[in-house]
């Protein structure tokens, strides 16, 4: 699996937030892109709003992604084209929406075998995931 994510600075997961910018199955032709918080992992609710979407990708080709923090959502992109976004919502259960609420540091990782992934496979191996470039502004 490869994925670029951001994780909140300072404080603890899943309180401060997760922001899944691009998450790759194996040879999957789509990415998902997620959001965590206490109110999807610890209160379940993924549905309100939801916290993910899927999209469409070359997988043999470079693809850029993207993700922008507003104060009342998070917005997602796959080739410069917007496929996701996040909203604040008025809510009484906590951490619906930490993202807007201090920095965030970016991951940029690959990861071998897990119960989502599935058994590594040694006829598979080595694995390598090419970035050509990668910009983070903050604002």
């Amino acid at each position: 699996m490869a994925s670029f994510w951001l994780l909140a600075q300072g404080r603890k997961y899943p309180q401060g937030g997760e922001i899944d910018i691009m998450e790759r199955l194996n040879s999957d032709n789509f990415v998902y892109q997620t959001v965590h918080s206490t109110y999807t992992i610890d209160l379940g609710i993924k549905d309100n709003p939801k916290n993910y979407g899927t999209a469409s990708i070359n997988p043999n080709d470079f693809n850029t992604y993207a993700v922008e923090k507003y104060a009342d959502k998070v917005v997602f992109y796959v080739n410069g084209k917007q496929t996701f976004s996040y909203a604040k919502i008025q809510t009484n259960k906590p951490d619906q929406f930490p993202y807007a609420e201090g920095d965030h540091y970016l991951l940029l990782d690959m990861q071998l075998g897990e119960s989502w992934v599935g058994a590594v496979d040694p006829n598979q191996l080595p694995t390598e995931m090419e970035i050509d470039w990668v910009k983070y502004y903050t604002f």
